[in-house]
């Protein structure tokens, strides 16, 4: 665990300084997996049709939310009618229950907006359908 997280620590170190560097706030997904393997993956897959306690991950980006097949979500999610893109992830991952209060989703947030950011480019990485 303490390697997971120094090598988490110095992936999002090095993220970082590339993007104050070049002035850009575009993500990194290899970045954004690791954000995905520490704060995501014990309840989310990211593989096609293989849910966990979350629904997959697997193209999530661009997806309409509550919409994954087989996968009990709550009322807020499915009357939500938000089809999950850049903004929209950001606003629930910084805060889900804010975003949409109601949601059953046990989570208070991704804090840090450059791991948000990498983790959406991740995202945006493993959905097939990619939308802007």
């Amino acid at each position: 665990m303490k390697y997971r997280l120094a090598t988490l620590a110095f992936a999002l170190a090095i993220t970082a300084n590339a993007h104050a560097a070049s002035g850009t706030t575009h993500g990194n997904a290899a970045a954004g997996h690791l954000v995905y393997l520490h704060q995501c993956s014990g309840c989310h897959s990211n593989l096609p049709g293989a849910d966990r306690f979350g629904p997959t991950l697997y193209g999530v980006y661009g997806r309409k939310a509550g919409s994954a097949p087989l996968h009990h979500y709550s009322a807020a999610m499915h009357a939500s009618k938000i089809v999950w893109n850049a903004t929209t992830l950001n606003g629930f991952l910084t805060n889900p229950h804010a975003y949409m209060p109601g949601t059953i989703m046990p989570y208070s947030g991704l804090k840090n907006p450059q791991m948000r950011i990498n983790l959406i480019a991740y995202l945006k990485s493993i959905s097939p359908q990619k939308s802007p």
